[in-house]
């Protein structure tokens, strides 16, 4: 059999748009007369797929997965054509027109290599493809950096300019074309992957890379099969199994940097496994095929930075604080507060920048926190016949990371969050291919992400006592104990001094804003209300022998300890606090908290007032005579003691949060070929999520901390439903207390009396109603989750003709947050300012106007709509909270569904050979996060405790009431193939964004609150240049994105904590703001010595500031508001570079490779330094400060620039 290798540019790729996995092929059959080949063959063995030529020579594929595949055209008498590697692309048509020429001989095959059209003809809009073959030779670590290499992309790292907290919440803020963070769609073959408590995705949502088949961006112009989304899609298409056995594996490490010397890659510690391997099932039989795939990565350290040399030197210059003090009084004339004046040293101004902290004294790279995350993909493709096909898929994700705490973490983090994220997704598909023009998809989709973010219980000591719990309690005169002395434990002494008092118990529970834990105890909460109480004989706080029961609740006669209500999370062998048991660092600053955390507690401290301070003695005997009696000249403070530069050793961060996300999603497309010009395709998309979150900011502020949680609010009295202290018996029933829910059930009577005959009310155990509760999303029923649904349906069409392409559709979003909100007396929503209405009837007092409740002397008892529990027409209304009494309640209103129409309409003009005029036009809307939704709404039947919740915290209210966020998008272009290996595309496209999420302060009688809100807006305009180079020996995209994005805020939270003014709003530039955009990629496979390259760049202008100034004579500093973001920080260029070599052997493969990352080793800015513009030097005006109130190392920050270099060496075998 002959076979004939020819060099074919497959004519063009038509556009059809259609959400989910599938592309359409579609063309003619003619022989090389031009006339038809009627009944001619086009068939995908791979898939068993296959279309016939009709009485034109025409032929229809639908339903095409994407892929790669050979597409064979066989007619009896006719050459067979066989193209080989046709590229089949979501949402592409893919046109191939076959010209049959006579067989010469019997069995004559001509096999063609296919090549993407660089000019796709049905495109209306940028779309970026890139399949697993460029995926796996670009010098990326993992998939999530595809997003860099897109132009309009902008990821924010900088800490200034940034989404505060993003980080923290193991976050990625990305921006596409000037739009907001969050605003892309996030998708999986089709079903969306977003976390929809906080928006977007983070380290928990990673695919490895050897699940990938294909990868789709589309940063605006998006069908109408895409919602909720105003910015981009994302799309991964997933590996399935072929008809044979592969195998792959490779493992990347920073050895091969450590081996050359590199500390910053030792450091670094990365590793790196990947495998993927699939095909039948059942060897020989293509009816049901998998494909399993993993990655497992770790960091040893999350960030690795570059410190100066400066380091503590024991043997230095050291001066004491009266020394120092000598200077500064010197120098500007104040009074000396320690010992007499002493000559300034000449040199001051260059020595100052010597002079350290002790435990600062490691100079160089220093590596911070851990990142670790595992990822497994499997999928399994059932074949049951040529029209129907099953695809069953699962992906596990189990992210730990603990961030770089900056300057607060840098010597000490024990006590800082380390961040958990879960991901588990189940997917099911079902496609069933009716006819040559009509199928129908399925997709059923279960997506959830658990996340926890808190602080790891340590005990240092291992004496029983956590170092949280010494933290919080004294030693003697010292304020606390030592966490690192097993000899040591808190106690305090009695009034008069002469006894000791041990102590083992934290507080009475969470009603007290304490834990309750005592000394053995299980690790977790306690409520002491529910304790048997006794008299501590020994001092030693806590329940042994020798104590005196006073009181046993249930005559068993042994003391019952406090029974625990909320248990320590347990994970990664480590117990975590609750929030009752955070301290706050602050009370662990600088040198005070150094002193316990390196020297601890001297004895003396504890056993003398004078003695208290954490502090460094001057004299080697701190017990001495003259210590004792001077306290004033026994301890001499160093000279860093009173530097103020907020570095922690001690306390937890800020945080502590659960959260579970669930998303249950079914979507069912139907697509036809209406005639031969048109193609209709409608869908419906069903969401249902139950989002379970829980809070806490700075939880050591006990009331005033800052909570948000989506838990229905009850009444935590117990199963009686009844206060203790309103009981008959004055005792404690079943689950009073214990912070969690207790429904209606059969439990034990607290007020049985066994002396006493059985009747009703006095028996062992009783049915109880159960806690009270606010059932807001009316399920009649107590819910910890909220659960709104989302439903979509579209509408989209496709008419095509040689010279056009229109594509056109409308889509129709709505939303149901299933909640209450608060209304008016006309019944319309107020979710701005709440009413009360009085249950007292319609009677009204005369004389004051006001109505008559019980206890009136008007009220005889009498009106029958007197405390029926709703309001009726004629009682008394009022929106000042103030006048609340024991007789009223708030107007509530259920939420109702929530619509949104968006029209898309897209337009390709072939205007010549290889090049087509481009239009399109859209409106995107985009739920809000369901954290502004949610906000504090458990509280809004209790309205004054929700405003001082939310004024003592600095938070808002979340609104029900609130609609999605718009933009309006227009695009226009042109591409064209400017050679036969170069395709260039330029899109001109503006987007109007306005409903964006924002907050307003509103007022009730006394009370100021904040409520989240429709109401900021903004413009973004840009042009983009995409040239696309195919060659023989290499394969490049270079993108170029120009543009500006103005915004009147710049993220959801930014009016939360800012002054309210009553001023229109205004655009201004945002700090997101790239004015010049410019991505390449570029890989061969034609290198000497067989060696593969992979290259990648980016270049990004700076972003915008807001500068500061000086006045008063540089003693005072204010932001240059006039200018608002009128400066720009530097521009950032970095590039990777990925060499490998393969070795065939046999059937298989054996690579071996280099990485590297920031190739340059340009540590470009992150962040600026407002007043100078610069990252190495604050300004005078903060310089000065150098020596007396900071250290000489204190603007010393690695971390406001870019990480250096990075080498990786990689290994891997592949086997087809």
């Amino acid at each position: 059999m002959n076979k004939l290798y020819k060099i074919l540019i497959l004519f063009s790729f038509l556009s059809l748009s259609f959400t989910g996995t599938d592309g359409t092929i579609r063309g003619e059959v003619l022989d090389v007369e031009g006339e038809p080949v009627i009944g001619a063959t086009i068939v995908i063995k791979e898939l068993g797929l296959g279309a016939a030529a009709d009485v034109d020579g025409s032929y229809l594929m639908l339903n095409v997965p994407v892929g790669s595949y050979d597409i064979q055209v066989e007619m009896i008498g006719y050459q067979t054509q066989v193209i080989e590697g046709v590229s089949i692309t979501m949402d592409q048509t893919s046109w191939l027109n076959f010209s049959m020429s006579i067989a010469a001989i019997e069995g004559d095959v001509v096999y063609v290599t296919g090549e993407r059209a660089l000019v796709e003809k049905g495109s209306t809009s940028k779309k970026i493809t890139m399949n697993k073959e460029a995926i796996e030779n670009l010098p990326i670590r993992n998939v999530s950096e595809l997003y860099n290499l897109q132009s309009g992309v902008v990821r924010v790292q900088s800490r200034s300019t940034g989404i505060p907290d993003h980080e923290e919440r193991g976050l990625q803020e990305v921006h596409v074309r000037g739009g907001r963070s969050g605003e892309i769609a996030y998708m999986i073959d089709g079903m969306y992957i977003r976390n929809p408590i906080y928006g977007g995705i983070g380290n928990g949502t990673r695919l490895n890379k050897y699940a990938i088949q294909e990868f789709d961006w589309q940063p605006g112009g998006f069908n109408a099969e895409y919602g909720d989304a105003m910015s981009a899609v994302s799309n991964f298409h997933t590996m399935s199994g072929g008809n044979e056995y592969s195998f792959r594996f490779s493992y990347d490490t920073s050895l091969l940097g450590e081996a050359l010397g590199s500390v910053y890659d030792e450091l670094r510690d990365y590793h790196d496994y990947n495998i993927g391997f699939g095909g039948p099932l059942v060897p020989g039989w293509d009816g049901i095929k998998f494909w399993f795939s993993a990655q497992s990565s770790s960091s040893g350290s999350y960030k690795v930075y570059k410190f100066d040399d400066t380091i503590y030197d024991a043997d230095g210059p050291n001066i004491y604080l009266e020394d120092l003090r000598g200077y500064r009084g010197d120098l500007i004339n104040r009074p000396f507060q320690f010992g007499g004046p002493v000559d300034p040293d000449p040199n001051w101004e260059e020595n100052k920048y010597l002079f350290t902290y002790p435990w600062d004294n490691t100079a160089g790279y220093r590596g911070f926190g851990f990142d670790k995350t595992d990822d497994y993909f499997l999928k399994t493709t059932f074949n049951l016949s040529k029209q129907i096909k099953i695809n069953v898929s699962y992906w596990n994700v189990a992210a730990h990371r603990k961030n770089f705490g900056y300057n607060r973490y840098l010597y000490w983090d024990q006590g800082q969050n380390e961040i958990f994220r879960d991901t588990e997704r189940f997917a099911f598909e079902f496609n069933h291919t009716i006819n040559t023009t009509s199928f129908y998809t399925l997709r059923l989709s279960r997506f959830q992400q658990d996340q926890f973010i808190g602080v790891r219980m340590n005990d240092n000591d291992n004496d029983g006592f956590p170092d949280w719990f010494e933290w919080s309690n004294p030693a003697g005169y010292s304020e606390y104990s030592d966490p690192k002395n097993p000899d040591m434990v808190p106690f305090q002494f009695n009034e008069s001094g002469s006894e000791i008092i041990y102590l083992a118990q934290d507080g009475l529970g969470p009603d007290a804003f304490s834990s309750g834990w005592y000394y053995g105890a299980d690790p977790g909460n306690y409520n002491w209300a529910a304790a048997d109480r006794f008299t501590d004989t020994n001092n030693n706080g806590y329940y042994d022998n020798g104590d005196v029961l006073v009181e046993d609740l249930n005559g068993n006669g042994v003391w019952d300890g406090p029974p625990m209500v909320q248990s320590s999370i347990f994970r990664d062998g480590s117990h975590w606090l609750t929030p009752e048991m955070y301290v706050s660092y602050e009370d662990f600053y600088d040198s005070r908290g150094a002193y316990l955390n390196y020297e601890g507690l001297d004895p003396a401290m504890t056993l003398y007032p004078f003695l208290q301070y954490l502090t460094y003695f001057a004299t080697d005997d701190p017990n001495s005579f003259a210590a004792i009696n001077n306290p004033t000249e026994a301890y001499n403070p160093l000279f860093f003691t009173n530097w103020y530069e907020n570095t922690a050793f001690g306390g937890h961060d800020r945080f502590y949060s659960t959260s579970e996300a669930v998303t249950n999603e079914i979507r069912f497309d139907w697509t036809t070929q209406m005639t031969d010009k048109w193609r209709a395709r409608f869908g419906i998309d069903y969401k249902e999520h139950d989002l379970n979150f829980y809070e806490v900011e700075e939880p050591w502020k006990d009331a005033l901390a800052s909570r948000n949680r989506f838990a229905e609010r009850w009444e935590d009295y117990g199963v009686d439903a009844t206060e203790w202290t309103s009981s008959p018996c004055s005792q404690l029933d079943f689950g009073e207390g214990n912070g969690i829910w207790d429904g209606p059930g059969i439990y034990d009577n607290p007020c049985y009396n066994p002396s006493l005959p059985i009747d009703e009310n006095n028996q062992p155990q009783l049915s109880y109603p159960g806690e009270s509760y606010d059932d807001f999303n009316g399920s009649g029923a107590w819910d910890d989750f909220v659960q709104p649904k989302e439903l979509a349906i579209y509408w989209q069409n496709t008419f095509e003709v040689p010279w056009m392409v229109v594509n056109a559709g409308v889509r129709v979003d709505a939303v149901n947050y299933q909640t209450k909100l608060w209304s008016d007396p006309s019944g319309n929503y107020s979710p701005y300012v709440p009413w009360l209405y009085f249950d007292c009837g319609t009677d009204i007092d005369p004389l004051t106007g006001d109505p008559v409740c019980p206890g009136n002397v008007n009220d005889d008892g009498m009106d029958p709509l007197q405390g029926n529990g709703v309001w009726d027409e004629g009682e008394v209304t009022t929106d000042v909270i103030s006048e609340a009494n024991n007789y009223s309640s708030v107007l509530f209103k259920q939420s109702e569904w929530l619509y949104k129409v968006s029209p898309r309409l897209g337009i390709s003009h072939v205007i010549a050979e290889g090049a087509t005029f481009t239009f399109n036009y859209g409106v995107y809307y985009q739920t809000p996060v369901y954290e502004q939704i949610y906000r504090n709404v458990a509280n809004l039947a209790n309205p004054g405790d929700a405003f001082e919740d939310a004024a003592a915290s600095g938070a808002a209210l979340g609104n029900a009431s609130m609609s999605a966020g718009r933009t309006s998008s227009y695009e226009v272009g042109i591409n064209m193939e400017i050679a036969r290996t170069a395709g260039l595309s330029a899109m001109l496209w503006v987007k109007d964004m306005d409903q964006l999420t924002t907050s307003s302060v509103y007022n009730s009688g006394i009370y100021e609150y904040r409520v989240s809100k429709n109401g900021d807006f903004g413009t973004a305009i840009g042009y983009d240049l995409t040239l696309e180079l195919r060659g023989e020996y290499f394969n490049s995209t270079i993108q170029y994105t120009y543009s500006t994005a103005k915004a009147s805020s710049e993220y959801d939270d930014a009016a939360f904590g800012s002054v309210s003014v009553d001023a229109p709003m205004q655009e201004f530039l945002m700090p997101y703001d790239r004015t010049h955009d410019l991505t390449m990629s570029l890989y061969t496979k034609k290198l000497p010595w067989g060696l593969t390259a992979g290259l990648t760049g980016y270049f990004q202008s700076g972003y915008p500031y807001t500068s500061l100034y000086t006045y008063a004579g540089g003693d005072k500093i204010a932001p240059d508001l006039k200018n608002k973001n009128g400066m720009r920080s530097p521009n950032t260029m970095s590039f990777d570079l990925k060499l490998s070599k393969h070795f065939e052997i046999g059937r298989s493969k054996l690579f071996f490779g280099v990485d590297v990352y920031n190739v340059l080793n340009d540590t470009y800015p992150i962040d600026v330094h407002f007043l100078s513009g610069k990252v190495d030097d604050p300004g005078t005006y903060y310089t000065r400060n150098i020596g007396y109130e900071y250290s000489g190392t204190y603007y010393d920050n690695p971390w406001m620039s870019a990480t250096g270099r990075e080498i990786n060496f990689s290994i891997g075998v592949e086997f087809n």
